[in-house]
C-alpha cells in the first residue's frame, strides 16, 4: 500500500470533515476533494454515506432545537423575522454539505432531497401550529400577524435559492460580473471573453485509470 492511501486518502480526509462538521465546528468544504465511483468498492461507498447521513441529521436536529427555543421565544414580529432570517442561514449551510458538488450524483441529489424534505416539513408545521392555535381560541390578529410572518420569511426559500458557491469560485464569479457590468455599460459593444476554466484538480484528485479500486477498512 502506497503513502496516498495509507491514510485512507480522500475517505478519511471526508470522515474527518464530517465529524469536525457535525459538531458544528468550522470545516472549509470548497477544500474537500471531489470523489469519483470508480475510487472506493461499493461497501466503501456505502460506510461513507452513513457518515453523511448521520452528519446532517445531527445537524439538522440541532438546529431544529434552536430554532424553535428562539422563534418561541420571539417577543414581537421584528424578533421573529430575525430569527427566521437566521434559521434560514443555519439552513443553508447544511444544504451546502448535502448539495456539495464533490459527491457523486447518486448520492448527492438523494441526501439532497431529504434535507429539502425536512425543510418544506418545518414549514408546513409552522404554518399548521399557528393556524390551530388560532382555531382553538388563540388571539387571531397575534397569530394572524406571526403567520404573516412565518410566510414571509419562509424557511423554504433556501429551497428555490441557488446554493451558496465556495469561496474560490464566489471570488471568480464576482469578478465575472463586475467584467461584465464594465462591458455592459462602456461606450460600445466590446467583446466579453468567457469565464476562465475551472481549477487544476486538488492533491486529492485521482484518475480512475491510475488503479484499481480500494476498500478503505475503519479503524
Amino acid at each position: 500500500m502506497n503513502g496516498f492511501w495509507g491514510d485512507g486518502g480522500p475517505y478519511e480526509t471526508w470522515v474527518g470533515a464530517l465529524r469536525t462538521w457535525q459538531r458544528g465546528e468550522p470545516v472549509d468544504l470548497a477544500a474537500l476533494p471531489a470523489l469519483e465511483r470508480e475510487q472506493f468498492t461499493a461497501d466503501t461507498w456505502a460506510r461513507l454515506t452513513r457518515h453523511i447521513l448521520t452528519a446532517v441529521d445531527v445537524r439538522l436536529k440541532d438546529w431544529a432545537r434552536r430554532f424553535q427555543q428562539a422563534f418561541d421565544q420571539a417577543p414581537d414580529e421584528f424578533s421573529a423575522g430575525r430569527e427566521l432570517t437566521q434559521a434560514r442561514e443555519g439552513l443553508r449551510a447544511i444544504r451546502a454539505l448535502a448539495g456539495h458538488a464533490g459527491l457523486p450524483p447518486d448520492i448527492r441529489t438523494p441526501v439532497g432531497e431529504l434535507c429539502d424534505r425536512h425543510i418544506r416539513s418545518v414549514q408546513e408545521q409552522l404554518e399548521h401550529s399557528l393556524t390551530v392555535a388560532a382555531r382553538d381560541g388563540g388571539d387571531p390578529d397575534r397569530l394572524d400577524q406571526r403567520l404573516r410572518t412565518v410566510r414571509d420569511n419562509a424557511l423554504t426559500a433556501v429551497v428555490v435559492d441557488p446554493p451558496p458557491l465556495p469561496s474560490a469560485r464566489r471570488a471568480r464569479f464576482t469578478a465575472l460580473r463586475r467584467s461584465l457590468g464594465r462591458e455592459r455599460s462602456g461606450p460600445g459593444r466590446r467583446e466579453v471573453r468567457p469565464a476562465p476554466g475551472p481549477p487544476s484538480a486538488g492533491p486529492w484528485a485521482t484518475d480512475a485509470d491510475e488503479g484499481p479500486r480500494r476498500r478503505i477498512m475503519p479503524d
